[in-house]
């Protein structure tokens, strides 16, 4: 029999799970609580910009939040947004029940340090899972999440290229703050969110597969640096 329905809780797990509904499925909470999450590191991320060109943003304020905003809420949809969604379609295809939830605090907390001293860290949420995860399961949702950041870094680090060495003046700035940085910030969330130590991404996937996670870090080193220093191939 089953218990009663939560919007704010995991269903009960049962022994015979049932079969798992093709496509991805969203909740009201899930749905709000990812965009709360969102729209909230977009600020955070548009005040550290703020802090780090004060000079152009007190000569132009309209002008640089109608430039930064935007390329900061598509940053952080891609890097984190489909970052989690990517946790919770993996999950979904094993039959769990999987869900966004923010952490108000950490949101808070990334707020209140963009704006004090310019820097982006904060906890803002995870996709929580209810079943029983094997070891390997386990690996390969949270693989995905970081592998999503390096598919997006790539295919718009590769557009900034070729814009850059076709058309260098096309765009102007503008192909600069929306293909490149929002391809730095997919590299360096992909980078992070690797590192061995829980409960970040990188400690499941480093317990399930040694060759897999040497894999993404190599990656995840090798598309830093490339986004980083790309000036020297150019």
């Amino acid at each position: 029999m089953r218990g009663p329905y939560s919007d704010y809780a995991a269903p009960p797990v049962y022994l015979y799970p049932d079969v798992p509904r093709p496509g991805v499925h969203f909740s009201r909470t899930e749905l709000v609580q990812l965009a709360v999450a969102i729209l909230a590191l977009s600020v955070a991320f548009t005040l550290a910009y703020i802090r780090s060109d004060l000079l152009f943003f007190t000569s132009q304020p309209a002008r640089f939040i109608a430039l930064i905003f935007p390329a900061a809420l598509l940053a952080v949809a891609t890097g984190v947004g489909l970052h989690e969604i990517m946790h919770k379609v993996v999950a979904e295809r094993y039959g769990f029940w999987a869900e966004f939830r923010y952490n108000p605090r950490g949101l808070l907390f990334a707020l209140v340090l963009a704006a004090a001293i310019g820097l982006i860290y904060g906890a803002p949420g995870a996709t929580m899972i209810s079943g029983a995860v094997t070891r390997e399961q386990n690996g390969r949702i949270s693989a995905a999440g970081p592998a999503s950041n390096l598919v997006i870094c790539t295919v718009l680090f590769a557009a900034f290229w070729v814009v850059a060495r076709t058309a260098p003046d096309m765009f102007g700035g503008l192909v600069f703050i929306y293909l490149l940085q929002v391809a730095q910030i997919n590299a360096v969330l992909a980078g992070f969110n690797l590192v061995p130590i829980m409960p970040l991404d990188g400690a499941k996937v480093f317990a399930w597969n040694k060759a897999a996670y040497a894999g993404l870090v190599a990656a995840a080193i090798g598309m830093v640096i490339l986004t980083l220093f790309y000036t020297i191939l150019l």
